[in-house]
């Protein structure tokens, strides 16, 4: 019984220290590389304003902003587009990941086939998409930055807090 309490007195100190001043989250990992081989750069530089300004999936409840992401950091609250992948409306495949939590991609897990995905373009035009497949992929995959002769969205998101768990990916055409 004694150490059943200076066990529980340790884990409730522990508990209620104070959490650390830490950097926003960096991924212990380098980011992917594109399937041709070729290293990304941190700050791409081919694309300073993307075309795209949100992406909503109703179904899943899901009404994000678009940003330009960098492959190793997630935003908060926006979806950031995969550097080096195509746009929505260009031929290929136009990747965006955000994190698992509620208001971002979180509502993925709740999407079905054929549910409709819709990015919002600057100009105001909505592209719509449609669910095609689901897939669970090691967290280092480079297959699902992969070009496609047509035009095809991929969305990323992870399956717990740990990095190196699998993806979860969308799929939509």
């Amino acid at each position: 019984m004694l150490l059943a309490a200076i066990v529980g007195v340790v884990a409730l100190a522990v508990a209620l220290r104070p959490a650390p001043a830490q950097a926003p989250y960096a991924a212990s990992a380098p980011p992917l590389q594109l399937p041709s081989g070729g290293s990304l750069a941190a700050t791409p530089t081919a694309r300073p304003e993307l075309a795209s300004v949100r992406i909503e999936a109703p179904a899943g409840g899901i009404d994000l902003g678009l940003v330009e992401g960098d492959g190793i950091h997630v935003p908060l609250n926006l979806a950031a587009h995969y550097p080096g992948t195509a746009e929505p409306g260009e031929t290929g495949n136009a990747v965006y990941y955000a994190h698992a939590q509620p208001g971002m991609f979180l509502g993925l897990y709740q999407l079905h086939l054929g549910d409709e995905i819709r990015v919002v373009r600057q100009d105001g035009t909505q592209l719509v998409f449609h669910v095609t497949a689901f897939e669970k992929v090691p967290f280092n995959d480079r297959a699902v930055l992969a070009p496609t002769p047509f035009e095809e969205l991929t969305l990323l998101t992870c399956t717990s807090y740990d990095p190196f768990t699998p993806r979860f990916i969308v799929i939509a055409t």
